[in-house]
């Protein structure tokens, strides 16, 4: 019977076989959503890692408006046997700062559910940096439970505080 050490150092090892590339459709999407100009510019985009651990990849991207609609898809991502599924993705926040004016500013967020197994935790975590380095975004949350997504969370993170 295996020690969870040794377990954890055989995923380590398959972790370094492991290469994960970034899909061009992820920078083109994050693109979209930075640029000002844009009248079909997404407010948030929800990437995933295919299923065989080769490519991350835009699962969603969407012009929606409301946090609450883009929070229930995150925290409701499953994978392909129904089980809770991690997530990366980006959401536009926009904020007001009273007589400093509006502001806006890009929200990187990691999603690993608790129930999220050691192999697929740590492909996550090895390939956040590399994802963040691409889009090149400053402002940055992990969440393993749903209470750690909350608006005010968030615009926390975005607002350094001020909001």
């Amino acid at each position: 019977m295996k020690n969870a050490s040794s377990v954890n150092l055989s995923i380590l090892l398959q972790l370094e076989t492991c290469r994960v590339s970034i899909a061009d459709d992820c920078i083109t999407a994050f693109r979209e959503l930075r640029s000002q100009k844009s009248s079909k510019k997404p407010r948030f985009i929800i990437y995933k890692i295919t299923d065989d651990y080769n490519d991350v990849i835009v699962e969603e991207s969407s012009s929606v408006q409301d946090y609450e609609v883009f929070r229930q898809k995150l925290v409701s991502a499953v994978d392909t046997e129904g089980n809770p599924a991690p997530r990366y993705a980006v959401y536009d926040v926009e904020y007001d700062l009273g007589l400093e004016g509006k502001r806006s500013k890009i929200v990187f967020i990691t999603w690993v559910p608790r129930e999220t197994s050691t192999k697929v935790r740590m492909i996550y975590a090895s390939t956040k940096e590399q994802l963040r380095r691409f889009l090149d975004t400053k402002a940055s949350i992990h969440a393993d439970d749903p209470d750690e997504l909350e608006w005010k969370t968030v615009l926390k993170e975005a607002s350094d505080g001020k909001a």
